[in-house]
């Protein structure tokens, strides 16, 4: 993942911002990018969600609590997937059971993927462009949905991770990948590391888990 911590701007530099906007969203659609639209559509619990869903309800949280409450005249995608891609935010009105996100095989990845950019350029031009009134209210909810962003990167990637453990093929999210250095321990290669089987204490309150 890219350290977007590098371009966190302060609320009201609006062209570091947008450009850390740029970054959050990009990083959404590269963790996606190796799976096929059959793996992003899949949800094989009832509390993980598919990546399709998330795609789609990252860019909904944007157009929701920025766009349509604070850019007059803004054009939603599509009124019916209001109610599709809310989750658990009951002021902003009903929303589609969690455990059934995985039937929504319509609206399609493509047209998922054309929601996106169609906020994000909505975004980009509200980020740039809106009164300074507007700015001072609508700049810690564009800040708030970036961190939300980055929730859901992390959900994307234990949701499908579970799903191809429920898969008797045991596909790979990144086939043949292998551990690379990490420049916090000095450029020492990442490895497994084998450790005896039984009772160990886990976390700093000591809770012992069976391994």
């Amino acid at each position: 993942m890219q350290d977007t911590q590098a371009v966190r701007p302060k609320l009201g530099e609006r062209a570091t911002l947008a450009q850390w906007y740029d970054v959050v969203r990009a990083e959404s659609l590269r963790r996606a990018q190796p799976l096929s639209p059959e793996d992003q559509s899949v949800q094989s619990m009832p509390d993980a969600s598919p990546t399709k869903w998330h795609l789609a309800h990252a860019s909904w949280f944007f157009e929701a609590v920025v766009l349509q409450a604070h850019q007059p005249g803004y054009r939603v995608f599509d009124a019916r997937w209001h109610h599709l891609f809310n989750s658990y935010y009951e002021a902003l009105g009903p929303r589609h059971a969690r455990a059934q996100r995985g039937v929504l095989s319509r609206p399609s990845l493509a047209a998922v993927l054309d929601y996106r950019a169609h906020v994000d350029a909505a975004m980009r031009q509200f980020i740039m462009q809106a009164d300074a009134t507007t700015w001072d209210a609508a700049a810690p909810l564009v800040t708030l949905g970036l961190h939300h962003e980055q929730q859901h990167q992390e959900l994307m990637l234990t949701d499908i991770l579970h799903a191809f453990w429920c898969n008797p093929l045991l596909p790979a999210y990144r086939p043949g990948a292998q551990p690379q250095p990490a420049a916090e321990s000095g450029g020492v290669a990442l490895q497994w590391i084998d450790v005896p089987g039984g009772p160990v204490a886990v976390g700093h309150s000591g809770k012992r888990v069976c391994l």
